[in-house]
């Protein structure tokens, strides 16, 4: 299953597009509004995600190359379900042909044709055989030999053939019984179940179900979506691959929370050690400058690392931006009146884990005292473990985390660990960091982002993006 994103002026044009270029088996997966400006004066467009069936679009390509250039043109206008009635009408004719060329194929075996009419024969003994007998027997002899090459066994020969055959059976026969003799016998809770069983998912699922295994997902959340589809998928069109990957990647993109746009002032960068949380910072700082026109101060509060405002230091000169190192809550009150002239302050923290209370006492200490347009981001590595994830979350709910931006993508082998941690804990995500490049490598967070990391649709690298 492929799946591509579609956007035009009315949802009339999305869907031309989608049956124009995937064909008439695309599945719409979503469909929204996107509004391209603000105000009044925003444009609006239709934005549709679909899947399709790469045999089914190679088949509609073939066909298309088969017809004339007007009947092209009408075949691409018709709807989709004439695209469809003329496809299968293709199928059939091409399995009609081949079964024409496999029949002129077989051998002739030539007939006879008696030249005394049916009243004229009295007894069947008088029924001779034809002219050419003498012909036809030698074609028995050489050619119909080559089919049936076996010789004739004698009556004798056939008899102790069939005895022989018959004592063999009754061999196996006795084999088998003594093998379901054994088997009564041993305990039957070494029967192993099929993938998924102990969760409750059927076998017609149980693929589905190692599959999303193996991409990270925990069995208990892969198991959520397959119980789901089995409540929403007819028992019948369980079998249907493209059915039920279309059913699952539907339920992703409908159970991945996104942080809405960001008008906060003030955004606040938490994370334990190892996170990548300045750099994450610094990305999105560029990505405000140099892609949005936003003005922007740096804030610096950790005092806990050696060097962390001389590295802070070094980035805002690059960028050129307001660079200032808090030491305590008192610093706050001195340089709050001098942040109004900005769009975006950007505040980094020192990296802890939170595991003593004494650690926490000193974020909430160095916070800026104001609970106006304020944004906690709390930075994680796709490199973590599920459990540790969590717990990290659990740590820093006491600092009243808004969104969760995972960095180190193009590190992690599997990303079933992103979807595991915000059905977990229903963290709406933020950002990505998905390198080391600045402001390349750092994107905003979006479900169909989130899918193509889970399943690797478009099989692309994770620092290339996805194209959908």
């Amino acid at each position: 299953m492929q799946i591509k994103k579609f956007e035009a002026r009315s949802m009339k044009e999305a869907l031309e597009l989608v049956k124009t270029q995937l064909g008439p088996d695309a599945v719409i997966l979503s469909a929204k509004e996107v509004t391209k400006g603000f105000g009044l004066g925003g444009q609006k467009s239709i934005e549709i995600t679909a899947a399709y069936s790469e045999n089914v679009l190679q088949h509609k390509k073939y066909i298309e190359s088969k017809m004339q250039p007007q009947v092209r043109e009408a075949f691409t206008k018709a709807p989709a379900r004439n695209q469809k009635e003329t496809m299968q009408k293709s199928i059939e004719q091409k399995l009609a042909q081949m079964q024409r060329e496999e029949t002129r194929k077989k051998p002739m075996i030539p007939t006879t044709v008696s030249q005394r009419r049916y009243v004229d024969i009295d007894r069947e003994d008088e029924v001779q055989a034809p002219v050419h007998q003498a012909a036809v027997s030698r074609y028995n002899d050489n050619t119909l030999s080559k089919y049936n090459p076996t010789p004739q066994l004698t009556q004798v020969a056939q008899s102790t053939f069939n005895n022989l055959e018959v004592d063999h059976l009754k061999s196996e026969i006795d084999q088998l019984k003594n093998l379901l003799g054994q088997f009564k016998q041993m305990p039957q809770g070494f029967v192993q179940a099929h993938p998924g069983a102990e969760q409750g998912v059927n076998y017609n699922l149980s693929y589905y179900y190692s599959m999303l295994t193996r991409k990270g997902l925990l069995p208990e959340v892969a198991a959520e979506i397959l119980i789901q589809a089995q409540t929403q998928i007819s028992p019948d069109k369980q079998n249907q691959k493209t059915v039920v990957e279309a059913y699952i990647a539907r339920y992703i993109l409908k159970t991945v929370p996104v942080a809405q746009e960001n008008f906060e002032q003030f955004h606040l960068f938490m994370g334990p050690s190892g996170s990548g949380k300045t750099s994450t910072m610094v990305k999105y700082a560029s990505d405000l400058v140099l892609n949005h026109k936003k003005r922007v101060a740096l804030i610096s509060t950790d005092t806990l690392k050696i060097g962390a405002d001389e590295q802070m230091k070094i980035f805002a000169q690059i960028l050129n931006l307001p660079f200032i190192s808090i030491r305590s809550e008192a610093d706050w009150f001195k340089v709050l009146p001098y942040l109004n002239q900005v769009d975006h302050v950007l505040v980094d923290f020192a990296s802890l884990n939170l595991k003593a209370a004494d650690e926490l006492r000193y974020i909430q200490k160095m916070m800026p005292p104001t609970s106006d347009s304020v944004r906690t981001h709390l930075v994680l590595s796709a490199m973590s473990k599920d459990a540790d994830l969590i717990e990290v979350h659990r740590r820093y709910q006491a600092l009243e985390v808004s969104d969760v931006i995972f960095t180190s993508l193009d590190e992690a082998s599997m990303h079933g660990n992103i979807y595991n941690f915000i059905q977990k804990t229903q963290a709406p995500l933020f950002a990505f960091g998905i390198g080391s490049r600045t402001p390349e490598d750092f994107e905003r967070a979006t479900a169909e982002r989130v899918l193509d990391l889970i399943l690797n649709i478009t099989g692309s690298k994770a620092e290339t993006g996805i194209n959908l």
